[in-house]
């Protein structure tokens, strides 16, 4: 046995590895070493590539609970901050700090409904909220009636806009 392989059992079977705490460098440089005892005559650049790919994606970002309400008749048809017409039948929000673009599931906690949404405007401009989503959002998540409800936001991908 290899001595590389025989400090990595040993430590594996001395019960080590539900402390370990391993910085990104320090993981990588460990699953080199492991994969490079698995597939040996490969080099470390075919090694690393093959790592890479098995990397699992990003997890999307979830904020803490925010506070959104809805908006329709009036604003049909002005136009919003990323210049398309607004439509109220339309899963869109505004949001002040999101880029244009970006893709969010706004979620009630309490029943589980989300929609997916786009940001498209900016907004909302009275103090304590942090989106106004279309009408057509705001009855999908089921906040027509109250008009304003405590939501959680998952990034999926964001926007290139500003």
């Amino acid at each position: 046995m290899h001595d590389q392989t025989r400090a990595i059992s040993t430590f594996v079977y001395s019960g080590g590895i539900e402390s370990l705490h391993l910085g990104v460098k320090t993981f990588s440089s460990l699953a080199l070493l492991l994969f490079s005892l698995v597939t040996p005559g490969r080099s470390s650049v075919e090694n690393h590539a093959s790592i890479r790919a098995i990397a699992p994606p990003r997890t999307p970002t979830v904020t803490p609970l925010m506070v959104a309400s809805w908006y329709g008749g009036k604003f049909q048809g002005r136009l919003t901050a990323n210049g398309e017409h607004f439509d109220k039948r339309k899963l869109t929000a505004a949001n002040k700090t999101l880029p244009l673009g970006t893709v969010v599931r706004l979620t009630v906690p309490g029943t589980g409904r989300s929609v997916v949404v786009r940001i498209n405007d900016r907004g909302p401009w009275l103090k304590g909220r942090d989106f106004d989503v279309s009408e057509a959002a705001a009855t999908a998540l089921g906040i027509h009636e109250n008009g304003i409800a405590a939501l959680q936001a998952t990034v999926l991908s964001k926007g290139n806009g500003l």
